[in-house]
């Protein structure tokens, strides 16, 4: 702890502090909310975090746009950000120290601690914020415990489209996976679970997994399929090729791929982390594995799936992006 608040005094609260005096010097101070903007990277614009922008600010009631820029800076003037990463609204602010006198909503998807980004910093820097969107409960009672005010955490989980990922019949048995290559995406289990059931067809959705030490083996498997950074406007198409929906992951905030195939009607059989235990009823629209499983376990699970005729899809609708875009607007106006 010592050392992590040494860190943030000598290499970053300095810059935030100049940033705080700039912006008490600049009268432009807003207090209604009639325009507001989503702030990503330009590097997002092809991935999950440009699609989440993208949609909700078309979903808004309010004047709302998009703004990509991978430094964060230029940030047009509006009364409200709304930042999709909440590493994107600190080195915001040191650019644009104008935008503290405006609303910032933060998503917070999940602690990631590191010596530049650590429990220190990130609760100093997010108390800065208007308000914080938690995607579970487990993330809001964890800032609690760093020091995040109770008072701006709000929790709304994350959403999808249900016109854009249409329901399909499971039949092909066929099993998928979605996220880019990490730490945090449980890739060991991923390969034996694809290495142990040559009988079925699996399917990788997403970016960086060449960085997997045992690709070369992996992409040589005959029962496997790697859909490499395809475009996102091809994933409902996509999801229609798998019946079961594996999320390994060690650690989420939501994940968004879920609720997408899960309105897919894609059964999903999911680690208990982020979202996946509020809205995957075990044994009935899904099945919940613990952190710590392995490919024996998961196997009997998958041929399970395969006799279960329940509609997923039915289970998430509510899960909607104008649903959440107006749970963002009202925060904005509050």
């Amino acid at each position: 702890m010592f050392k992590e608040k040494i860190i943030f005094i000598l290499f970053y609260k300095w810059k935030y502090l100049l940033a705080i005096l700039k912006s008490k010097s600049l009268k432009n101070r807003s207090k209604k909310v009639d325009s507001i903007t989503y702030v990503a990277r330009e590097a997002d614009k092809d991935w999950i975090f440009g699609a989440k922008v993208n949609k909700l600010s078309r979903s808004s009631n309010l004047n709302a746009d998009v703004y990509f820029h991978d430094r964060l800076r230029d940030l047009p003037v509006t009364d409200g950000y709304f930042f999709v990463f909440h590493q994107y609204f600190y080195r915001a602010i040191r650019h644009n120290p104008q935008i503290l006198n405006k609303r910032n909503i933060i998503m917070f998807t999940h602690p990631n601690w590191t010596n530049s980004f650590s429990k220190t910093h990130v609760s100093w820097c997010l108390n800065l914020a208007y308000k914080i969107i938690c995607l579970n409960s487990t993330v809001k009672k964890e800032l609690i415990e760093i020091g995040v005010k109770e008072e701006k955490l709000e929790l709304i989980h994350i959403a999808s489209n249900p016109e854009f990922f249409y329901h399909h019949e499971r039949k092909s048995g066929a099993v998928g996976f979605c996220s880019a290559y990490g730490p945090r995406k449980n890739a060991q289990l991923i390969f034996d679970i694809i290495n142990n059931m040559p009988e079925k067809h699996f399917y990788i959705l997403g970016k960086g997994w060449e960085n997997f030490e045992r690709f070369e083996e992996l992409s040589k498997l005959k029962n496997f399929t790697y859909y490499n950074n395809e475009d996102y406007h091809k994933f409902p198409d996509l999801y229609t090729k798998i019946d079961t929906f594996i999320s390994a992951s060690f650690l989420e905030g939501g994940p968004v791929p879920i609720l997408e195939a899960m309105l897919s009607n894609c059964f999903p059989i999911a680690t208990k982390t982020g979202f996946c235990p509020d809205i995957i009823e075990h044994g009935k629209n899904g099945f919940l594995i613990d952190l710590d499983i392995t490919y024996k376990e998961v196997i009997p699970l998958i041929k399970e799936a395969d006799n279960i005729k329940f509609n997923v899809r039915e289970t998430v609708l509510e899960y909607s992006w104008e649903k959440c875009a107006k749970k963002i607007d009202t925060l904005f106006l509050s």
